[in-house]
């Protein structure tokens, strides 16, 4: 997607999304680059002794960075759907009802249809109106990522394995106001990729990074066929609301005819707990590591400095700077003649 189409797709779909608030607005701006690698050495995993058991989980409170093209193609996967992303980034699709003839979509009464034009502001001077702004916390394309061609140095090396790159911007709040960012899409996908967890960035004086990060690793550092239970699935960034299915009642099975041996046979077991519990595990999709190593640290930022988080088995490269207001009003400008283009 080239940087002109990104921008157009940008606003458009910010617009089904709600509005910066005053506070986000008149808070600071900041544009992040996180990159999340791991170590292939061999000595890596077998130079500490790792809990057997950690605590791995998910904020309560949190918020997802958008991915323009996988929003675009869940919709294209449902074209006639109404599709909406909240304020944490969360991607609903609600699916029409569908006729008798499945080629017929009638229109849902009960969504109103998207208005995606920008609302009219009327009886307020230009000098009230509150700053442009870009929109936050959306994925920038790979081409502005600062350390891309560090990362690939990397990756060739064959030392190192790439698991989160992405920048965005967005405004900095306090410790009581910021949420953390969930970097994965396992709740989506029902399965667990290498990297889990998320990230909190906040400024209280100074810039902070709390990471909440895990590793699932395939344990060959433990001795035996031990395996740790399965960490959680991370929340749902992909809503799917489909009508309900009015299915026909099943026919009642008509009676079998009398027989003398009625009663003589015995009948099948009652379920047991223990085997309803067996059926559910194998109804839930199967965690294919056998450990996760955590990476839980708070840290201290300077503006416009590369930071590094060291860990035997993983690292993070972080760069936090700061957009002043022409750039801010510059970005939302090129958001807005995008749109206009498109």
């Amino acid at each position: 997607m080239n940087r002109s189409a990104f921008l157009a797709c940008t606003l458009a779909l910010s617009l089904t999304a709600p509005g910066l608030g005053a506070q986000d607005r008149e808070a600071r701006w900041y544009r992040v680059e996180l990159l999340v690698f791991s170590h292939k050495g061999s000595g890596a995993a077998t130079s500490e002794a790792w809990d057997p058991l950690p605590a791995l989980r998910y904020p309560e409170g949190f918020r997802f960075l958008r991915d323009l093209d996988r929003e675009a193609s869940d919709r294209e996967a449902w074209p006639d759907a109404q599709s909406t992303i909240d304020e944490r980034g969360v991607h609903t699709i609600v699916v029409p009802e569908t006729s008798n003839n499945d080629s017929d979509r009638l229109a849902d009464q009960d969504i109103p249809p998207a208005d995606n034009s920008a609302p009219a502001v009327t009886g307020i001077a230009d000098e009230e109106l509150p700053p442009a702004r870009p929109t936050p916390w959306v994925m920038l394309p790979a081409s502005e990522l600062e350390f891309r061609g560090k990362a690939a140095y990397m990756e060739r090396s064959g030392r190192y394995e790439t698991l989160l790159h992405e920048s965005w911007v967005q405004p900095m709040s306090s410790d009581v106001d910021s949420l953390p960012i969930v970097i994965d899409r396992s709740g989506d996908v029902e399965s667990w990729p290498r990297l889990q967890g998320s990230v909190r960035f906040y400024l209280s004086r100074y810039l902070h990074l709390e990471t909440n990060l895990w590793l699932n690793t395939a344990g060959t550092y433990i001795p035996g066929s031990w395996s740790m239970p399965a960490p959680p699935l991370g929340p749902k960034s992909l809503q799917v609301i489909e009508p309900k299915l009015e299915l026909e009642p099943e026919p009642e099975p008509e009676p079998l005819p009398q027989s003398r041996y009625d009663g003589l046979m015995s009948s099948e077991p009652e379920k047991t707990t223990d085997d309803m519990e067996a059926q559910l595990a194998l109804d839930q999709p199967r965690y294919p590591w056998r450990h996760a190593i955590i990476l839980s640290d708070k840290r201290r930022m300077r503006s416009e400095e590369v930071h590094y988080l060291d860990h035997p088995m993983l690292g993070v490269v972080v760069k936090i700077t700061p957009l002043p207001e022409e750039a801010l009003e510059a970005m939302a400008a090129e958001e807005a003649a995008a749109s206009q283009e498109g």
